[in-house]
Order: C-alpha cells, then structure tokens, then sequence
C-alpha cells in the first residue's frame, strides 16, 4: 500500500486504456475517496456523481464536444472506458461549489493512483455536457447542479512511478 505523500508524487494523467472498464471493488473505492472528501460546510446533497460505463453515451458526449468545438477529430475521453461526472448544486458561493467538486475527484484521483487506476481530468467535455439538455437528461444530472469536474478511468497497462516535484513550481510567499 502506497503511503499518502507517494500516491500525490506519483499521481499523473494516463491517457491510454484497454478498453476494459474497473473492477467493482475498484469502483467502491473510488466512491469512499469521494465520500470522504472535505465538502464546505458539510454540506455533502450539494454534490452529485454520475458514472458513466455505456459506451454509446461515452461517444455522444465525444461527438457533442466535436459539434460544440470544431473540433471533431479529438476524443477527449482519450478512449477510457469510465467516466465520473461531480456537479454541484450552484446555492452556495460559487467558488466553495467547484472547490468541493474538485476536492472530491481529486481524492477519487489519488485513490486511482493508490490503485493503480488509470485516470486523467476531464474538463473539456464538462462545456458539452452542460450545452446539451437532451444529453444532461440521459445523465440523470439532477435539476439546479452543474457538472463542474470530471475525471475518466479504465484498466491501463500504463503505471505510476513516485517523481522528485520541484519544490517551487507554485510561487509561494510566507508571512511571518
């Protein structure tokens, strides 16, 4: 089992799958990363997650962002399998609704990388799917929340090695 500091230093995008989708136990674990998130004020019915395993659905949100973008001869579901969808409902000040969506799959993202998962952020298709009534519908995204972060997911043959972070890539100033 990875230790806490070596799962966020090995964490990184995977962009290649297999096609095959995450076991169940897999998939639980990601929900109890989900669900032991910090969420503001506790206020966790703010949050709602979608996954999303059918294919033809996965294509259609594919497709839309194409129509939406010009951009057609891109998948920016990099062919995973799995997508996870964490909208907020927007009744309290914005940036604490995406701060919570984000929390959330970035503990499903460390989770992964424990697991050895492979994921990447999604954001680019959010724009679609927030476009797109019809396709919200299928989703079963509840009325008054929007798909603020996203993140795919599938069996990758790619793994996840611990790298040396450069301790000043974030300009930082402490105030003593």
């Amino acid at each position: 089992m990875m230790e806490t500091l070596d799962a966020i230093c090995s964490r990184r995008s995977i962009r290649s799958y297999t096609g095959e989708i995450i076991t169940k136990e897999q998939e639980n674990t990601l929900l109890m990363a989900a669900n032991a998130s910090p969420v503001g004020l506790g206020q966790y019915g703010s949050v709602h997650l979608t996954i999303i395993k059918d294919k033809a659905i996965l294509q259609e949100i594919e497709t839309t962002y194409g129509r939406l973008t010009g951009r057609s001869n891109i998948h920016p579901l990099y062919g995973a399998p799995e997508l996870i969808i964490a909208s907020v409902k927007m009744n309290s000040p914005e940036n604490i609704a995406y701060a919570n969506a984000g929390v959330v799959i970035h503990n499903m993202s460390l989770a992964a990388t424990e697991l050895g998962v492979g994921h990447v952020y999604i954001s680019g298709v959010l724009f679609a799917v927030n476009s797109a009534p019809v396709l919200r519908a299928k989703l079963g995204i509840p009325d008054r929340f929007v798909p603020a972060a996203a993140l795919a997911v599938g069996v990758t043959r790619e793994s996840y090695e611990k790298r040396e972070i450069p301790m000043h890539r974030i300009s930082t100033n402490i105030i003593e």
